[in-house]
C-alpha cells in the first residue's frame, strides 16, 4: 500500500498505526511494511546475538558490540530521511527519531517512546521497556545495546554528526522505564580510548580487519597480527648471534622505545594525565593478548612499583625454561612508565611463570 506526506503525518499524531501497512505472504516467506522487505524477531535471535558475543567478552562489553552492529542498522534511516523530504516534510531530529521509533516499536520492538527532552545537541527518550530489556530481563543490568546503537545511528542518519547515548536507566535491571540520553559529541579518539581504559569498550569496537585486503587498522593506525612464536624465534636467532645476556638486553631496550612510542602516540590524542597514559597502554596490550594485568602496587618508602601478570607472551610462548623469559615484556612496561611518567626507570621480572612461579611479577625503580 502506497504510503504519503498524510499517512506519515497520521502516524506521528497517533491518529493511525502501520497495521495497514504491512503484507504478510507465508507462503513466499516475505514479510514487509511500507514495502520494504523486513523480517519477524524472536526472542532467541535477539539472545542468541548477546549471547555470542558474551562468550568472547562479558555481558557488559557484549551490549557494547550490539550496540555497535546497531548503530550501523540505524544509520539506514537515511532512506526514510529522503522520501519524508521529497514529500515536502521537514522534520526536526526529534521529530524524526520519533517516527522511525514509532515505526519500530509497532512491529513489536517493545513499548512506544516518550519525548522527554529535545534540543539541538541533547535528546532523552524514555520507554516503559524494550524489546531486549524483556528478553534479557535475567541479566538484571542495563542491555539496551540495540537501541542505543539504533538512537546513534538514526541521530548520525539524519544530522550527520556523531552522537553518544547512554541508557540511564533500564527495565532489565529493575528500574520502572528504560531511559536513553543522546548528546552530540566530536568524534575522539581519547574518549574511545579513556572509555577502554575504564573497561567500558572493548579494543574489537575499534579494530578494521580487511582480510582480503591484508590490512588491519586498530584507532586509525595500521596494525598487524604476530604468532607467539615470533618471540623464541626472535630470541634464539639474536642468542646464536650474540649470546643470551646480549640477547636478552637488546631485547630489552627494543621493547622500551616501543612502549615509549606508543605512550606518544596516545599523546597526540590529546591526553597529557600520566596514569592514563599508562593505564591506557596497558589496557590496549593486555586486550590485544600480550599479558593480563593482576595488580600495580606502589611502595612509597623505596619508590618502587610493582606490576604483577598472569601470563605474558613470551612465558607463554617459551613455556618451563626454569628462568626469567620475559625481557621483551620488562622493557615495554620500563617504556609506557617512562613515556607516561618523564622519568628514568629500570625494570626487572622478579617472578617468572617459566621458573615455575604462579605469576610474572616485575619490580620497576627509578634510575639515574
Amino acid at each position: 500500500m502506497k504510503i504519503g506526506r498524510e499517512d506519515f503525518e497520521a502516524l506521528m499524531k497517533g491518529e493511525k498505526t502501520i497495521a495497514p501497512y504491512v503484507e504478510l505472504d507465508p507462503a513466499a516467506g516475505i514479510y514487509s511494511v511500507f514495502g520494504v522487505r523486513t523480517a519477524g524477531n524472536p526472542n532467541y535471535l535477539v539472545r542468541a546475538i548477546y549471547e555470542m558475543y558474551e562468550a568472547s567478552l562479558n555481558r557488559k562489553l557484549a551490549v557494547k558490540a550490539v550496540r555497535k552492529l546497531f548503530r550501523s542498522v540505524g544509520q539506514g534511516s537515511v532512506g526514510l530521511a529522503s522520501l519524508l523530504k521529497k514529500q515536502g516534510m521537514e522534520l526536526t531530529t526529534a521529530q524524526f527519531v520519533m517516527l522511525v521509533f514509532t515505526l519500530q516499536h509497532q512491529q513489536g520492538w517493545g513499548a512506544p517512546l516518550e519525548l522527554v527532552e529535545a534540543g539541538e545537541k541533547r535528546i532523552v527518550l524514555r520507554t516503559k521497556q524494550t524489546f531486549e530489556s524483556e528478553v534479557l530481563k535475567d541479566w538484571n543490568m542495563p542491555v539496551c545495546g540495540i537501541h542505543q546503537g539504533w538512537i546513534e545511528g538514526v541521530l548520525k542518519a539524519v544530522t550527520g554528526k556523531t552522537w553518544f547515548c547512554l541508557e540511564k536507566s533500564c527495565h532489565a535491571q529493575g528500574n520502572p522505564y528504560c531511559e536513553f540520553v543522546c548528546d552530540q559529541v566530536e568524534p575522539s579518539w581519547k574518549f574511545k580510548a579513556e572509555a577502554v581504559v575504564k573497561g567500558e569498550s572493548a579494543i574489537t569496537e575499534f579494530i578494521d580487519h580487511k582480510p582480503l585486503q591484508g590490512t588491519i587498522q586498530l584507532i586509525d593506525e595500521p596494525v598487524v597480527m604476530m604468532p607467539r612464536f615470533i618471540f623464541t624465534s626472535m630470541t634464539q636467532s639474536l642468542k646464536k648471534t650474540m649470546g643470551e645476556a646480549p640477547a636478552n638486553g637488546v631485547n630489552y631496550r627494543a621493547y622500551m622505545d616501543m612502549g615509549k612510542e606508543n605512550v606518544e602516540h596516545y599523546k597526540k590524542m590529546g591526553i597529557t594525565n600520566p596514569k592514563t597514559l599508562s593505564d591506557m597502554a596497558f589496557a590496549f596490550y593486555a586486550q590485544m593478548g600480550w599479558f593480563r594485568l593482576v595488580s600495580e602496587e606502589w611502595d612509597e618508602a623505596s619508590k618502587t612499583k610493582t606490576i604483577t601478570l598472569s601470563h605474558t607472551v613470551e612465558s607463554e610462548s617459551f613455556g618451563a625454561t626454569g628462568k626469567n623469559v620475559c625481557f621483551c615484556t620488562a622493557g615495554l612496561l620500563a617504556g609506557i612508565i617512562e613515556g607516561a611518567f618523564g622519568i628514568k626507570v629500570q625494570a626487572k621480572e622478579i617472578r617468572c611463570k617459566s621458573k615455575g612461579d604462579d605469576h610474572c611479577v616485575f619490580s620497576i625503580t627509578n634510575r639515574s
